[in-house]
């Protein structure tokens, strides 16, 4: 289905997980995983293997890129931070990092 298929209106709200849709962008658009989301997640990998503690807060500009690019692929009629608010930007952080845990455990970034 395409977004023109569902005569959506500026302002309305969009009929799908945004947040898991978004995920699924960040994975499958090649050149904003290889130039993006993959850095951020061999960052997170390092600073963990180092000792340290990891801020998803670090994440965020990379959510909001992705927002953006997301925003502008499939012609979606808002801003970005009408789309996701901090919130659910933070959530996206979150279930990212639960759905690669296994891949950071088996040293994968």
């Amino acid at each position: 289905m395409k977004m023109e298929d569902l005569n959506l209106k500026i302002g309305d709200k969009l009929p799908f997980d945004v947040t898991e849709d978004l995920m699924v962008f960040m994975r499958n658009e090649p050149n904003f995983y290889r130039k993006s989301l993959y850095p951020a997640l061999v960052d997170c990998q390092e600073a963990v293997k180092n000792g340290g503690k990891f801020d998803k807060k670090s994440m965020l500009p990379m959510i909001e890129k992705a927002v953006c690019e997301y925003i502008k692929k499939y012609d979606i009629k808002k801003r970005p931070n009408q789309l996701l608010d901090d919130q659910e930007k933070m959530e996206c952080i979150s279930r990212l990092l639960k759905d690669e845990a296994d891949n950071f455990r088996e040293g994968m970034y």
